[in-house]
């Protein structure tokens, strides 16, 4: 797993200890050696991370079929030119599941409409996955119909086309709604990567609350 790690790769740092910087941080591998890993300082609200020795981190990333993590070890850091965080080589390692496996709950916003429609539907997603999701709706759509979709991402609106494999019936509180099970057609790879992101992200989310 190791292998995966390369110079310039944007990772994701994580803080998992009860500090009054504990959270996840973007940043970047900026030098791989025999005796450990060299980050970019992580910067939040203007300011450098102030990752200390002796702490311990994740470092985080993925792929199109899973998430991997690396535990290391703050060894040392340094606030020259470039600010510098170097890590001990891991001393543990996780890949978390394959794409194909792994759909979490959420509530995402979504719109969507028929290919040949003006106006979209609003709701929202119920579980999602890298390929598909499924979603909450009040109309009833047939296994088979061609949808363009929005999905508001927590930073960003997702924009694609899916198409409806699965139809549901839920009565709930007298109330008839239908369950919609779609997947993503044609969906280019910088988007797919989009969703297989909030996907893991989402999923290191409940694992921490202890919901998965």
């Amino acid at each position: 797993m190791l292998d995966f790690l390369k110079i310039n790769q944007i990772i994701e740092i994580e803080v998992e200890q009860e500090t009054d910087f504990s959270g996840t941080y973007k940043t970047r591998i900026e030098d791989i050696k025999q005796d450990g890993i060299a980050i970019g300082m992580p910067i939040d609200k203007g300011g450098y991370v102030p990752l200390r020795p002796g702490q311990e981190v994740i470092i985080w990333h993925w792929d199109n079929s899973a998430s991997y993590a690396y535990y290391c070890i703050v060894r040392d850091r340094s606030f020259e030119t470039i600010p510098l965080i170097f890590l001990e080589w891991p001393y543990k390692t996780k890949k978390i599941q394959r794409r194909g496996s792994v759909r979490v709950p959420t509530n995402l916003p979504l719109e969507y409409k028929l290919g040949n429609e003006d106006a979209f539907n609003k709701t929202f997603i119920r579980d999602l996955s890298g390929g598909g999701a499924q979603f909450v709706s009040k109309r009833k759509l047939i296994k088979g119909d061609i949808l363009k979709i929005n999905v508001f991402l927590p930073t960003e609106i997702i924009s694609c086309t899916a198409k409806v494999r699965r139809v549901y019936t839920e009565v709930k509180n007298d109330n008839q709604r239908y369950l919609i099970g779609m997947e993503f057609i044609d969906i280019p790879e910088k988007i797919s990567d989009k969703l297989i992101k909030y996907v893991f992200q989402r999923q290191r989310e409940l694992i921490r609350k202890g919901v998965l």
